[in-house]
């Protein structure tokens, strides 16, 4: 597969824009009737060229006119290269500055500049004008990029544009293919005879002919009926390709520029995120909190307010940390680029004032902490995955984090996610429930703990007939909740607390138990003993048993659970010498193999059915005794 990048235009109206990707590529960028009968681009155009390497560049055409700037924003949120176009007659413009800050803001790292219309003027005064270039460049991540001479009646130049593109597109690495797939959809229309067609550029993950997709926000499920790479039929395209999805069952107006194609149940729409502020130097004032903007990330755009951490205003040319309340509903993962625009003539209206990173599109709610900067912000906007991801599950506090959501909030791809999970969880800087779909921080776990321990005290004084408490009711105890999940990992990890089945209870407050030597307690524990590893739940040991007296029953069995005379591992009540023997072999087979899997466990049991293997594995689990890592189970260390 051949290599593939975007290429964006970006200059100032009537520089040549269009003319110049007409002359590069053979293909008419401007599309629509008015935008050829006014001579100037209006919508977004697209347009692809073969590099002399083999790379392919689609070309995106942007409108230069001040009224348009939203749909340059729009165009720009994809691109790998800008090409900035200069008039050579009439030099640095208005829109070729702020066109030069957008592409800063939305973090496009190459591109160069063509010099255009050269011949307009005489060598001199091109000279002069490049010479002015290089001086506007200097200091951006375009000052030591190629100036090209250009003209696009003449041809003079196109050969060394293309050869200046192609070297620049040599050294880029492209997009994630691992990313959660997205295609910020730029243009929806229907097509006779095959339905609704969305164009967009992928910035992340594949997309396959046959699939289903999501239209976010709101929008419906639909499948993929073909798709089109550069005028050309594909069975699948992947991140960093301009892209035509043809949807089936969709109407073009499900489908708004704005919107965002993705895998179901892969990311969410949000109203709020947290975000790093880079305002420009050029803005006319400080930007003050709560102000209301203008606020565009990938094809979207939304009214916002921006509230600050920390201070109560960002100077021009400086940067803070905010939260961003959007008017409406946008797709944001964390890493995105986006774009602030005054929002009212009062403020700037029509010009570009500033941009910066979302570190986290989902935070949590924060209350009394808006005069100082929470201390995950800067950590969520570390360059590093693995500082990002533990930031992410911190900040996620009792709630928890899966590895789906800690992807979204970190910018990476799930398999990046689950890698740097798994290394946090090796450091015991977080912890994870018995399926591994939620993982907590250390330090929720601990403090959670210490709630539940409080929260037991409570229950212990006000039920102490009570043998214990289930966990669901020791989570409704503490104050905000907390997921039962963590409830167990949280109290597992507490000396003061013990654990009977599914009972918690305070050591020190363990109540007295009935008399185990009873002739109830001896007839219970001979058939406990007699089914060994085949466990039997309550009710099947009180069909078993017949007991006269069914609430002694209960009692005495409890009695047995505490004295150690029956394990009790979910619902089942097992021999404790089987499983203390059965978990001899494990640890055997462990040591000499590295890992076993629930097949090879079943052997192990004496051929168990699932009935009984699955619990049993759990509770070797919790016990410490093994870790599970993915469908496996290795040995923790120290056993």
């Amino acid at each position: 597969m051949s290599k593939k990048v975007i290429v964006g235009t970006a200059g100032h109206i009537d520089h040549g824009k269009s003319a110049l990707v007409r002359s590069l590529t053979g293909i008419d960028p401007d599309r629509l009737k008015e935008e050829k009968e006014r001579g100037i681009t209006i919508e977004l155009g697209f347009a692809h060229l073969l590099l002399p390497s083999g790379t392919l560049a689609g070309i995106i055409d942007v409108p230069g006119h001040e009224k348009f700037v939203r749909t340059m924003v729009a165009g720009a949120a994809g691109i790998d290269i800008v090409m900035l176009v200069i008039a050579a007659d009439e030099g640095v413009m208005p829109q070729t500055r702020e066109h030069l800050d957008i592409c800063r803001l939305l973090s496009v790292r190459e591109g160069l500049v063509a010099l255009t219309k050269c011949d307009k003027v005489d060598a001199d005064w091109a000279a002069l004008q490049e010479e002015e270039v290089r001086g506007f460049v200097r200091g951006t991540f375009l000052g030591d990029a190629p100036v090209v001479r250009v003209s696009a009646v003449t041809g003079e130049g196109l050969e060394d544009l293309v050869a200046a593109l192609d070297g620049i597109a040599s050294r880029l690495q492209g997009k994630d293919p691992g990313l959660f797939f997205r295609l910020p959809a730029d243009r929806s229309f229907s097509m006779k005879g095959f339905g609704t067609v969305v164009t967009g550029t992928i910035t992340g993950g594949t997309v396959r002919t046959g699939e289903e997709v999501q239209v976010l926000p709101g929008g419906p499920v639909a499948r993929v009926r073909g798709l089109q790479v550069h005028g050309g039929q594909a069975e699948i395209s992947s991140a960093g390709t301009r892209t035509a999805v043809n949807l089936q069952g969709v109407e073009k107006e499900s489908v708004p520029r704005g919107s965002v194609l993705c895998h179901p149940g892969t990311l969410s729409p949000t109203k709020a995120a947290d975000a790093h502020i880079e305002y420009l130097p050029l803005a006319p004032k400080p930007l003050k909190n709560r102000a209301r903007t203008s606020f565009h990330a990938g094809t979207s755009s939304s009214l916002a307010k921006v509230l600050l951490y920390g201070a109560a205003e960002i100077p021009p040319g400086g940067s803070g940390y905010a939260r961003i309340a959007l008017d409406e509903e946008i797709v944001l993962m964390g890493g995105d680029r986006f774009i602030l625009r005054g929002f009212s003539p009062l403020e700037n209206f029509g010009y570009t004032i500033g941009g910066g990173r979302i570190v986290n599109p989902y935070p949590p709610r924060r209350k009394g902490t808006w005069k100082a900067v929470p201390q995950a912000l800067p950590l969520l906007h570390s360059p590093e995955p693995a500082v990002r991801v533990l930031a992410a599950v911190e900040e996620a506090g009792r709630k928890g984090l899966g590895g789906k959501d800690a992807a979204v909030v970190a910018g990476i791809g799930l398999a990046a996610s689950g890698t740097q999970i798994e290394h946090l969880f090796s450091l015991g800087k977080i912890r994870g429930d018995a399926g591994g779909s939620l993982y907590w921080h250390a330090a929720t776990v601990e403090e959670t703990g210490k709630e539940g321990v409080r929260a037991l005290s409570g229950l212990h004084d006000r039920f102490p007939d009570r043998e214990g408490f289930p966990r669901e009711e020791i989570a409704a105890q503490i104050p905000g909740g907390a997921d039962r999940e963590l409830v167990s990992l949280s109290l597992a990890a507490r000396a003061e607390a013990g654990r009977v089945g599914d009972l918690y209870f305070l050591l020190a407050k363990k109540p007295l138990s009935v008399e185990l030597s009873s002739p109830l307690a001896k007839t219970i524990a001979g058939k406990i003993h007699e089914t060994g590893l085949s466990a039997l739940s309550k009710a099947e040991l009180a069909d078993a048993l017949r007991p006269g007296d069914r609430k002694e029953f209960d009692r005495t069995l409890e009695a047995l659970v505490k004295g150690g005379a029956a394990l009790r591992v979910k619902e089942l009540f097992f021999d404790p010498g089987a499983v203390v023997a059965l978990k001899e072999k494990l640890v055997s087979f462990l040591e000499k193999k590295g890992e076993i899997t629930v097949p090879e466990f079943k052997d192990l049991a004496g051929g168990l059915s699932r009935k009984y293997v699955i619990p049993l594995l759990e509770h070797f689990d919790l016990s410490k005794v093994t870790l599970r890592v993915g469908d496996k189970r290795i040995l923790r260390k120290g056993k």
